[in-house]
């Protein structure tokens, strides 16, 4: 150890350099900062989300094909449900009387030959905003359908109203979802 006086004012000039780098250092980068975190919170939220398409079929017999917007959403068997096709876009905050478009054909269609499709501009129930999901038509017995944006699939909590996922629900339990949601007229198809 050194008992030379001068060699400890060396030591604190090297300290008060190597701080002062660090004060000047985080002095220029103050303002890169604040400029992206004024950025972030600058950006709009946007007025459409792309989601998945995918089908709930409370059914007794599978419908295929499926559109939604013109989107095909795949097929699925009765008392099923499948997800993964893509995409359609949807407006991010839900107004009431939003609607859009959903065509299908029944297996019993299919199997007498009929070519048409059904049509309905099927009502978008409630939903809150969310980053990544889908949009679910809903197949209910007595011709009623319903679209579903969430981030949820089948048998997540709260998801469609409550609504068990196809196979566990009760005659009840679409009663009380119809009534709940009123069913919207059907499009004849076009001629």
């Amino acid at each position: 150890m050194s008992t030379n006086p001068r060699s400890g004012l060396f030591m604190l000039a090297d300290r008060l350099r190597s701080g002062g780098r660090l004060i000047l250092g985080l002095f220029l980068l103050a303002p890169l900062l604040a400029a992206t975190c004024a950025r972030a919170h600058a950006e709009p939220i946007p007025e459409t989300l792309g989601v998945r398409l995918g089908i709930i079929n409370y059914l007794s017999e599978g419908v295929a094909p499926v559109y939604i917007n013109q989107g095909w959403a795949a097929g699925v068997r009765g008392h099923a449900y499948t997800s993964g096709t893509c995409c359609v876009s949807i407006p991010t905050q839900w107004k009431p009387g939003m609607t859009m478009r959903v065509e299908w054909r029944t297996d019993t269609m299919f199997e007498r030959g009929e070519k048409q499709m059904i049509s309905r501009d099927a009502p978008i129930l409630p939903f809150e905003p969310f980053h990544d999901g889908y949009i679910w038509a809903v197949f209910l017995p007595g011709g009623e359908v319903y679209l579903q944006p969430s981030a949820a699939r089948p048998g997540a909590e709260g998801f469609l109203q409550g609504l068990p996922p196809p196979g566990q629900e009760t005659a009840a339990d679409l009663r009380r979802f119809v009534e709940k949601n009123p069913p919207q007229p059907a499009v004849a198809p076009p001629r």
